[in-house]
């Protein structure tokens, strides 16, 4: 099986770009030994949303290059944007940020001032300390490539922690159905149900009534209960005019909420259906959207070509494959990224939360 290379994703000023593209050519013996595969804003295509793009991939970035200069730390967008979400995804462990000086600045007391900066020194690229501007990048190309093969060598480790984790959640919902077996009563039907309800934990931030969720995945109605995850993720969020959920919704959606609607598909499913299932499964492909897609199938397998199934072409039983649901109710398939037609790409920013 050919090896995953990382993302890597460039957050710089146009100001920079020439600059920006010398870099990438340096960086080009990496890309085709497939240790890394590059992304910046350039290759957003025409009709695409810009800031959706930036976003989707600044959050699932491996390596986040922070390209400085006096022009970066002016751009607001840069600063606001790009600079807090790669400090974000760097302290919780799930990117790692690497400053690059281009050119001379101030840029003591920055957010990112504490992480080791390239190249060698902190000495800008563009500076007399170096001979040019190729031995500067050089150094810079040789640093990231230390950083991306470290990387990957803790990525197994990471993968048999999650399978650990995984392992004991699925022992965790068997111990605790097996428990509510025995400590049932041997009474009426109604009492029974009760104490089956009694056991859902329905909690929400922002009083969002999960009951219907419930009771849909308890009697196996698989797509309505799908339609309905996206119904209370809109309510929990306030995005019920907009109909579907954007990558800051999703991103800030609330925890305690996360946790009921992803822990009621696991148990009504016996561990087949759910976010944090789909989660395990998009880290063991290492984090590919095609793999990913082929996997929990949401696409098409054709002997020339591999494309995204349409919403009407999900199949809502459990011999549907591990993780085929939740499936965002359709409206994610809507706002699919480049050469992914119709991939519920929005979804894919939920595996990247750390309460999950």
């Amino acid at each position: 099986m050919p090896e995953v290379s990382l993302k890597l994703f460039f957050s710089y000023s146009h100001k920079d770009e020439t600059l920006r593209d010398e870099l990438a050519k340096h960086l080009s013996i990496l890309e085709r030994q497939s240790v890394i595969s590059s992304w910046c804003d350039r290759r957003i295509l025409p009709g695409e949303e810009w800031d959706y793009q930036i976003n989707d991939n600044l959050n699932t970035a491996d390596i986040i290059l922070l390209l400085i200069s006096s022009d970066f730390l002016f751009s607001k967008y840069c600063w606001d944007v790009e600079v807090k979400k790669a400090i974000e995804r760097h302290h919780t462990g799930e990117a790692c940020v690497i400053p690059v000086i281009l050119r001379s600045v101030d840029w003591s007391g920055a957010p990112f001032a504490k992480l080791q900066a390239l190249p060698k020194n902190a000495e800008p690229v563009v500076s007399r300390h170096w001979h040019n501007q190729d031995e500067a990048f050089t150094d810079v190309a040789k640093g990231i490539r230390t950083a991306a093969e470290k990387l990957k060598k803790e990525r197994p480790r990471e993968q048999e922690q999650a399978n650990i984790l995984g392992q004991q959640t699925s022992n965790r919902i068997l111990k605790e159905k097996i428990e509510r077996r025995q400590q049932k009563p041997q009474s009426t039907q109604t009492t029974t149900a009760k104490l089956t309800q009694e056991t859902d934990d329905l909690s929400s931030e922002k009083s969002v009534d999960y009951t219907r969720l419930r009771d849909l995945l308890k009697a196996g109605n698989w797509k309505e209960a799908d339609q309905e995850t996206l119904a209370v993720m809109l309510k929990a969020t306030g995005r019920e005019q907009e109909g579907w959920l954007n990558s800051e919704s999703i991103n800030n959606f609330p925890c305690t909420d996360l946790r009921t609607i992803d822990q009621l598909w696991v148990k009504y499913s016996n561990g087949h259906f759910g976010f944090s299932v789909q989660k395990q499964i998009w880290e063991s492909v290492g984090k590919d959207y095609e793999k990913f897609g082929d996997r929990v199938g949401w696409r098409k397998r054709t002997f020339f070509n591999k494309n995204w199934l349409s919403y009407s072409y999900l199949t809502f039983t459990t011999n549907s494959p591990q993780g085929h649901m939740p499936a965002g109710g359709g409206a994610a398939w809507r706002w699919g990224a480049a050469g992914m037609e119709s991939a519920p790409h929005q979804f894919v920013c939920l595996f990247w939360r750390r309460d999950l």
